[in-house]
């Protein structure tokens, strides 16, 4: 009796072990940002800018490029798979041709969401 009694704790103890090394690795390793963008006037969220995140170069083909617009609250959010110091490129176009532009740089951490802000300047630039 004493024997079957141990030969079903060790398979129990066998069975529960995969489950307990496994579930610690369901930790979240993505990388958040919600970049939002404020008029420097108006100190007011711009909905509508189109935000780019980039490495070295802005080059929409790189693994780590992201591009989009923000929405109704000025933040344009998104992930990345690795932490890394990405340059922010923030555009608003005008109807009259020209376009504000704000910059910045963000480091990103394992796990976590950062929020940072880009400041679009006064300065109305044409092409």
């Amino acid at each position: 009796m004493k024997k079957k009694i141990n030969r079903l704790c060790l398979l129990l103890f066998i069975s529960l072990l995969p489950t307990t090394l496994f579930t610690s690795c369901d930790d979240d390793t993505n990388c958040y940002l919600d970049v939002q963008v404020i008029d420097e006037v108006t100190k007011a969220p711009v909905s509508g800018a189109t935000v780019e995140l980039y490495q070295n170069n802005c080059d929409p083909s790189d693994y780590n490029y992201r591009s989009g617009v923000t929405d109704g609250t000025g933040t344009f959010s998104t992930s990345f798979v690795a932490p890394g110091i990405y340059s922010i490129k923030a555009t608003l176009n005008l109807a009259e041709g020209g376009y504000r532009l704000g910059t910045g740089t963000v480091r990103t951490l394992e796990g976590e969401t950062k929020v940072t802000q880009v400041i679009l300047t006064a300065d109305i630039r044409y092409k």
